[in-house]
């Protein structure tokens, strides 16, 4: 599934200039990944922040203390606070952060493992248009979370293009 998805970004870069970049934190880097194995990613691809700790969410994005204490980090806010903090740092057109719960320990009940909030933003006119989406993958393997989490995302990212 995850080739089909690639290729569609190969071939709509050959139609449309556009620009995507990643703030990551339970993906660990493995959108980025997948997104450089297109050859000739360097054309759309600006990079990717990878920011695995709470600490590196606040200095690299901004996301601010209060809303990881009073959310969590993982939630829609810090979600959403990443992907607007990447926005500051680059003005790519299509922008994704990514923050979840991986596995296979930790979480709560709030927050189980598989739980994972998506951030994106689409530039139009200069001005972003930021949105967050919550899924829950019912695995309890890490790498599979990590996978599906992938997947979703160049998923978005395919429907997102569509419209740039």
């Amino acid at each position: 599934m995850m080739n089909k998805y690639l290729k569609y970004i190969k071939n709509i870069r050959k139609k449309k200039n556009f620009t995507i970049s990643c703030a990551e934190s339970c993906t660990g880097g493995m959108i980025s990944s997948y997104l450089t194995s297109i050859d000739g990613s360097s054309n759309f691809f600006e990079g990717s922040l990878i920011t695995y700790s709470n600490k590196m969410k606040i200095q690299l994005l901004k996301v601010s203390n209060k809303t990881i204490n009073n959310y969590g980090a993982v939630s829609h806010k810090t979600a959403l606070e990443m992907v607007k903090g990447l926005s500051k740092k680059c003005k790519s057109n299509l922008l994704v952060s990514v923050t979840g719960v991986a596995g296979p320990s930790g979480g709560s009940k709030e927050t189980p493992v598989g739980c994972v909030y998506f951030g994106f933003g689409k530039r139009i006119n200069n001005k972003y248009k930021f949105k967050t989406i919550k899924k829950k993958f019912n695995e309890k393997n890490r790498k599979k979370i990590q996978l599906k989490s992938t997947e979703f995302v160049l998923k978005t990212i395919c429907s997102e293009l569509r419209d740039i």
